[in-house]
C-alpha cells in the first residue's frame, strides 16, 4: 500500500489495528488475546482471531443455509394451499349453481304436482286414455320430483363440505403466511449478520497482513529498510506532483464527481480514486511484492470473488475494477482498505 512516508504508515497501520480490536471485541465469541509486546505474540494473536471468524462465517453460513431452505419450504407450503384454495372456490362457485339449477326445476315440478286445479275424471280419461294410464302419469311425476328433492338435498350437503373445507384451507394459510413472514425475517436477519462479520473478517486479515510487513520490515537488513522507505516516500512524491500538475492545468472547476451507475451506496467517483492513488498509484496492473495485492485497489482474489468478480484482479480492465471496488465499498464501506480507505 502506498502512503506518503513510513511514519505516516505506521500510524495508519496502529489506528487501523485499534479499530479491528474495538470491531473484535464485539464479535461473539471472540476474544482478544493480550499482547504482551514480543511481535511474534501479537502476530500470532491476529491469526488466531482471523481463524476464529473464519470459523465463525462458517457456521454462520451453514445456518443462513438452513434459513434458506425453510423460507423456500414455507413459500412452497403457502404457495401450494393458494393453488387449494382456488380450486376448491371454483368448485363451490359450481356447487352453488348446481344447487341453485335443481332448486329451481324442483319447484317447478311442486308447481305442477299442487298448484295447478286438478283435472276433472272427465278430463283426464280423455288426456291419458284411461284412469290406470292417469294414474301411472301421476305416480311418475311424483317419483322425478322426490328423486330431484334427493339430488337438492346431496347438492347442498356438498356445498357445505366444500365451505368447510374452503374455511379451513383459509385458516391453515393464515398459518403458513405467519410462517412465511417469520422465515423471511430470519433470513434477513443471517444475510445482514454475515455481511458485517465478512467485514470484520476483511478488515482482521488486511490487519494481520499489515503487521506481518511490519515485522518482515522490522528484520529487514538497515540498507534495504531504507531503500524501501526511499521508495515509498518517492512515490509519495510522485502522486503529490501528479496531483499539484493536475490542480495547475486545470483551468476551470472539474465538475461534481458522480457515484459509479447502478450501484446503490457507491460513494463517489473521486473517493475510489483517492483510494486507488494510495492503494496501487492508481496503476490497474500494480501487484504487491507478496502476489496476494492486486489491481488498481489492490485487492486479494477473495474478496475480488466475493464481488463478483473472475480471473486475476489485476488482469480486469480498469472500469471492471472501478466498479468492483465500488459495490466493496457500498456493502462494506471504507474498512476493507484500513489504511488508504480512512485518509
Amino acid at each position: 500500500m502506498i502512503s506518503p512516508s513510513p511514519t505516516g504508515l505506521r500510524r495508519s497501520r496502529a489506528l487501523a489495528a485499534l479499530a479491528l480490536a474495538a470491531a473484535l471485541a464485539a464479535v461473539p465469541g471472540i476474544a482478544l488475546r493480550a499482547a504482551p509486546g514480543s511481535p511474534g505474540t501479537v502476530i500470532d494473536g491476529a491469526r488466531a482471531q482471523v481463524r476464529a471468524l473464519e470459523a465463525e462465517l462458517v457456521r454462520l453460513g451453514d445456518e443462513a443455509a438452513a434459513a434458506a431452505g425453510a423460507h423456500a419450504a414455507a413459500q412452497e407450503r403457502v404457495d401450494a394451499l393458494r393453488e387449494r384454495i382456488r380450486e376448491t372456490t371454483a368448485a363451490l362457485r359450481e356447487a352453488r349453481r348446481a344447487h341453485g339449477v335443481a332448486e329451481r326445476r324442483l319447484a317447478d315440478r311442486l308447481v305442477a304436482l299442487y298448484v295447478e286445479e286438478p283435472p276433472t275424471l272427465v278430463e283426464v280419461v280423455l288426456s291419458a286414455g284411461g284412469i290406470a294410464e292417469a294414474a301411472d302419469a301421476q305416480a311418475s311425476l311424483e317419483a322425478i320430483s322426490s328423486a330431484d328433492g334427493r339430488i337438492v338435498d346431496s347438492l347442498e350437503a356438498a356445498r357445505a363440505r366444500l365451505a368447510r373445507v374452503r374455511g379451513e384451507l383459509l385458516d391453515q394459510q393464515q398459518e403458513a403466511d405467519a410462517a412465511l413472514h417469520e422465515a423471511e425475517a430470519r433470513l434477513a436477519r443471517m444475510d445482514g449478520l454475515l455481511r458485517s462479520r465478512r467485514a470484520v473478517l476483511e478488515q482482521a486479515k488486511a490487519t494481520l497482513d499489515g503487521l506481518v510487513a511490519q515485522e518482515r520490515r522490522r528484520r529487514e537488513p538497515p540498507a534495504a529498510r531504507q531503500e524501501r522507505d526511499a521508495a515509498i516516500d518517492a512515490a509519495g512524491r510522485r502522486v503529490e506532483e501528479t496531483v499539484r500538475r493536475r490542480a495547475t492545468a486545470e483551468a476551470e472547476p472539474a465538475p461534481a464527481t458522480r457515484a459509479p451507475a447502478g450501484i446503490p451506496g457507491a460513494p463517489d467517483q473521486s473517493v475510489l480514486e483517492r483510494i486507488a492513488q494510495c492503494e496501487s498509484g492508481g496503476d490497474p496492473r500494480a501487484v504487491s511484492a507478496s502476489g496476494q495485492y492486486r489491481g488498481k485497489y489492490q485487492f486479494d482474489q477473495g474478496t475480488w470473488e466475493g464481488v463478483g468478480g473472475t480471473g486475476d484482479p489485476a488482469a480486469a480492465p480498469e472500469a471492471e475494477q472501478d466498479r468492483r471496488a465500488a459495490m466493496l465499498y457500498a456493502r462494506s464501506g471504507p474498512a476493507p482498505w484500513p489504511v488508504c480507505g480512512y485518509r
